[in-house]
């Protein structure tokens, strides 16, 4: 009687052995991917957190004020950013952040800019908002793109630029003028 194996049952043998074992890969290399993600959301969240506080310190507008009547002196023409603040640094009201002329629609626009913009964590993308906002009879936020109020919706929404994390995360907050 003959002791040892075939060609045949080594072929079979690597064949079956080679299919588990990219069965085992190909689970390695989907969770591997997955393992970065907490830290991804934390330091997203961090990123939108700062823009945020960037964004809040910031005047309401720099040509408003309240006048003996209450009423606000200004008008949609005039939102948007004013003329030599391309700069992040250089901005001086909320309405910098927009990133469109004085003019029609700029209250409601989106602009993207990179966390790098901010001095903030690289390899983020983030979007932001200005719109003039009301709170209705049920205290609900209500956006408003075309009249004019003393609160400003300030929406920031961070990406990750990962092919893993197709997570954004958002925060918004309103900007009374007072």
């Amino acid at each position: 009687m003959k002791k040892g194996f075939t060609l045949i049952e080594i072929v079979i043998f690597i064949v079956v052995f080679s299919f588990g074992v990219m069965g085992i890969m190909y689970v390695f290399y989907n969770t591997l991917g997955k393992v970065f993600d907490p830290t991804i959301r934390l330091k997203g969240v961090q990123v939108a957190q700062s823009v945020m506080e960037e964004i809040y310190g910031k005047a309401w507008d720099n040509d408003t004020y309240y006048s003996d009547n209450g009423s606000i002196p200004l008008s949609i023409a005039n939102i948007g950013r004013e003329e030599g603040s391309d700069n992040i640094s250089n901005f001086d009201d909320v309405d910098d952040f927009v990133k469109c002329a004085s003019g029609y629609n700029c209250p409601c626009s989106i602009t993207e800019y990179k966390s790098e913009d901010f001095g903030l964590t690289p390899n983020y993308k983030v979007s932001i908002k200005v719109s003039f906002a009301d709170i209705d009879p049920n205290n609900n936020i209500q956006e408003v793109c075309d009249n004019l109020t003393d609160f400003k919706l300030i929406t920031v929404t961070v990406k990750h630029n990962s092919i893993y994390n197709n997570e954004s995360y958002t925060i918004k907050f309103l900007k009374g003028n007072y």
